[in-house]
């Protein structure tokens, strides 16, 4: 058994390895590997530290910068592809579920 402060910064290490790669394909496999924790084991600390799944906080970072992206008056495709994501259909989806405005109407209103 580990003590709590390990594991809490393995969590911490993990946070921030997303933080700086959130735009990369990463997966909740790789990151669990690369802070040295089973997979189930990384997912449980991670939520009961941040109160989000790894994958649910990876999709708020690359939200909330394509909202500064689309602000600047990027369009939409190359927002899609400078945050991480493979489609702009899941992207456009998701952003609107989120945001309540597609990403189109949301660089209209913002931009």
């Amino acid at each position: 058994m580990y003590p709590k402060i390990y594991l809490y910064t393995r969590i911490k290490d993990a946070k921030i390895l997303i933080d700086r790669n959130f735009t990369e394909s990463i997966d909740l496999n790789e990151i669990s590997q690369r802070v040295y924790l089973s997979k189930y084991h990384f997912l449980r600390l991670f939520k009961e530290a941040y109160g989000v799944t790894p994958h649910q906080y990876l999709q708020h970072k690359r939200l909330e910068r394509a909202k500064k992206l689309l602000r600047q008056g990027l369009p939409v495709k190359e927002v899609c592809v400078q945050v991480g994501f493979e489609s702009v259909p899941s992207f456009s989806h998701l952003f609107k579920r989120e945001t309540t405005f597609t990403p189109s109407e949301f660089r209209k209103r913002n931009g």
